[in-house]
């Protein structure tokens, strides 16, 4: 299971120093690997070994597609403490000081000026890998809600299938999509810090639950997860988390419910590029891409 990591991170945006003759862009197509890149160098003067004269190139270009080319979860809010704790049903945005629109910012300028031509990579974090190693959470930097390692003792995503539950809206249009029928609490014990106990609810609270289901190899379920989350809650206000239960999870960890509104996100004409810095001879990667974004039932 490859993990992100500071000193992935560090290598594969600061250190890929290529030889002069390595100038440029490379277009790889629609395939971000090793087998891409040498595709598209067959025939040019530029060789794999000439583009990564410190070695491994299978690393450095695995590092590069993995982390470099999309965009990770994190940069959307910032900080790992956000994510997690606006998956939960907390942080600025639920009980910050500032106004709606203040605390929204960031995540708005996101989705106003590159959800649209971004491919977002499932979250993941520097800071969790320690822990999750040493607790059953798996050799990887997956948030508890969303852990998708299917190695993992404690993995939390064996369903492919991840779910929000909004409780309420910071507008006055709130569309109570479901009812919540119960919850065992020991299915999210990162969440609510409990380690065993049950919730029924009697199916009067307002609730609007939405989710989606991946195949293993959907490169597009962290726009989906984005989609499902943040954006429903900077475009249509909803917030707050059933009690006892995250905002957000993988459907495992989630309460049953009698229904959740489905979306989808699909990516078109993606495209991968490596480039190399003609003063440095650094080497970086990104991607153009076209998304939609729609429901599914």
């Amino acid at each position: 299971m490859t993990k992100i990591s500071i000193s992935a991170l560090t290598m594969a945006l600061l250190i890929r120093r290529s030889d002069a003759v390595c100038e440029g862009d490379i277009s790889l197509g629609s395939t971000c690997d090793l087998a891409a890149l040498e595709t598209a160098l067959s025939g040019s003067t530029c060789t794999i070994d000439l583009l990564f004269p410190e070695g491994d190139a299978a690393t450095a270009v695995q590092e590069l597609c993995e982390y470099d080319a999309p965009t990770q979860f994190v940069e959307i809010q910032g900080t790992y403490q956000l994510d997690q704790r606006s998956m939960n049903g907390g942080g600025d945005v639920k009980d910050g000081e500032n106004t709606f629109d203040i605390d929204v910012a960031r995540v708005k300028r996101f989705i106003d000026n590159e959800m649209n031509d971004q491919v977002i990579a499932w979250p993941e974090y520097a800071q969790k890998e320690e822990y999750n190693l040493a607790n059953g959470y798996g050799d990887n930097g997956y948030m508890p809600n969303f852990n998708i390692d299917p190695d993992a003792e404690k993995g939390s995503c064996k369903l492919n299938t991840a779910m929000c539950c909004f409780v309420e809206s910071q507008f006055a249009d709130f569309d109570d999509n479901s009812d919540i029928c119960r919850h065992d609490l020991s299915k999210s014990p990162q969440s609510n810090h409990i380690k065993s106990a049950w919730s029924v609810f009697s199916g009067d609270e307002s609730s609007h639950c939405v989710g989606f289901t991946w195949e293993d190899g959907d490169i597009y379920k962290g726009n989906t997860l984005f989609y499902t989350s943040l954006y429903q809650t900077v475009v249509n206000g909803y917030m707050g988390n059933v009690p006892g239960a995250p905002m957000c999870a993988c459907v495992e960890q989630m309460p049953v419910v009698t229904k959740a509104d489905c979306v989808t996100s699909t990516g078109t004409d993606l495209r991968y590029t490596f480039s190399v810095d003609a003063t440095t001879g650094d080497v970086s990667a990104s991607h153009s891409v076209a998304m939609t974004y729609g429901d599914c039932g």
